[in-house]
């Protein structure tokens, strides 16, 4: 039962994550032959920097407003919830933008840059904000419809201003402040967030709970996007941002796994907490991991050769000379999701401060690593410091949620399947296009012959709704 719920709330937010997910993954050919490396290098910098900023700034209130209104009944409860969080926002915001109107005017050179920089800012705080209060109120559907409405503004969006108009780094920006801005309007338009909004519900001592627990994911949040984001910072000053935007370019494959893994992620999250609050963790809980972890480990083994049969396609391009990296950021992606999918129990046993104790060990190692090797070994050591960090990150949360739950997975098929990995990784990279294909069936028939039962099912399901339609 556990199991078939996560597996219908995954196929829910894997659909409404089109926009600000999948998409990024979807545009990497459009990447490749219209975005110079030196102008994807230089978004990826900001989005990093957006990726540290959005949590300090509004306090990852977000989480909050799920943990606190998810499977919450009383009606003036939930009011005080959504005027204080509302409140709180709206005074955020307006210091965010007097803030950004004052260092444009004495500090910025770049006006305009800074513009855009802004809206991305806050289009994706706004959109991240609003797409949590539409799983707080369990509003799948809209949740859907929201991703949707991002995902065709935003590809529409590329094809405009990249595509045909060819505006190069600013389009990068247009593109994302629109997709996400789409996703804002849609939910708004439909929960009415904001005139619902009473300022006499307001209370501080409410706003006071709600950062009490969203405050130390604050520091969890940034402390994940410094792991994966301080290598950029050093790319970018050592080598410039073209480097930057090869190593961006590699990155967005592992932004396929990464995607379907935070989607994942956040039906373990409402799982856990939906556990916690009335049967308590079980063995069942334990093996939806097991199974997710070995999912996840099995789609890198199809992606490695299905990377390096794509880069065979594109080696006219400036982007070519990065498919050393692509593979092993992969790895990055998996153990980076599955200490997030473990670190769900902290939130549902309310021990948030050691997501980020947990995630600081990670970010501590990635960052020492990638500083004390990028002179010797250049862009790997980033990818050495981001897989040692992530790895780190998801033993230590391991052992100190068995301190508190019994939460024993079984790892010799998880080491197996790594071994396998790095096995194919090595083989690939130095194959031609043809062993590629051929590894990639191999890979296709053994992997569906050992999971035909989950396949079998799937399909019987399928049908079953067709033809209920």
């Amino acid at each position: 039962m556990q199991r078939n719920r996560l597996i219908k709330k995954t196929g829910l937010y894997l659909i409404g994550n089109l926009s600000s997910r999948i998409m990024s993954a979807i545009i990497i050919p459009i990447y490749a032959f219209f975005i110079q490396a030196n102008d994807l290098g230089y978004f990826d910098y900001a989005q990093t920097i957006m990726g540290i900023v959005i949590p300090i700034i509004f306090v990852a209130i977000w989480e909050a407003i799920l943990r606190f209104l998810l499977y919450e009944n009383d009606d003036l409860y939930k009011a005080k919830i959504l005027a204080t969080s509302v409140g709180f926002i709206i005074f955020i915001m307006g210091i965010f933008v007097i803030g950004l109107i004052i260092y444009g005017s004495f500090f910025a050179t770049e006006t305009k840059s800074i513009c855009f920089i802004g809206l991305m800012f806050i289009s994706n705080g706004i959109s991240q904000i609003w797409l949590y209060y539409a799983r707080a109120f369990g509003d799948n559907k809209l949740y859907i419809t929201a991703g949707l409405a991002g995902a065709v503004i935003q590809f529409v969006s590329v094809l405009m201003f990249i595509c045909i108009l060819r505006f190069g780094l600013n389009g990068l920006f247009i593109t994302s402040i629109l997709g996400q801005f789409s996703i804002f309007v849609t939910i708004e338009k439909r929960l009415h967030i904001l005139s619902k909004f009473k300022f006499k519900y307001f209370e501080f001592r409410m706003l006071k709970s709600l950062l009490k627990f969203s405050s130390p994911l604050v520091l969890n949040l940034s402390f994940a996007w410094i792991l994966s984001g301080f290598g950029r910072f050093l790319i970018v000053n050592y080598f410039g941002n073209e480097m930057n935007g090869l190593f961006s370019f590699a990155n967005k494959f592992s932004i396929l796994i990464t995607m379907m893994g935070s989607i994942v992620t956040m039906a373990v999250i409402e799982e856990a907490i939906i556990t916690a609050k009335t049967k308590g963790f079980d063995s069942e809980f334990t093996k939806t991991i097991e199974f997710i972890f070995k999912i996840f480990m099995e789609l890198t083994l199809l992606a490695v050769p299905a990377i390096n049969i794509f880069y065979a396609f594109i080696k006219s391009t400036d982007y070519y000379v990065s498919y050393n990296y692509a593979s092993w950021l992969l790895l990055v992606a998996v153990f980076t999701t599955m200490s997030s999918n473990i670190g769900s129990v902290f939130q549902a046993i309310d021990k948030t401060q050691y997501q980020f104790i947990t995630t600081m060990i990670g970010a501590i190692v990635s960052v020492l690593t990638s500083y004390v090797l990028i002179s010797v070994m250049g862009i790997y050591a980033v990818i050495l410091g981001q897989i040692l960090g992530a790895l780190l990150m998801l033993l230590s949360r391991y052992v100190i949620i068995n301190k508190y739950i019994d939460f024993k997975i079984k790892w010799k098929p998880i080491l197996i399947k790594s071994g396998l990995f790095i096995g194919i990784v090595i083989t690939s990279i130095n194959s031609l296009l043809l062993v590629n294909i051929i590894i990639l069936l191999v890979i296709t028939v053994v992997l569906s012959y050992l999971n035909s039962n989950y396949l079998l099912n799937g399909y019987n399901l399928v049908m079953k709704k067709l033809r209920s339609v």
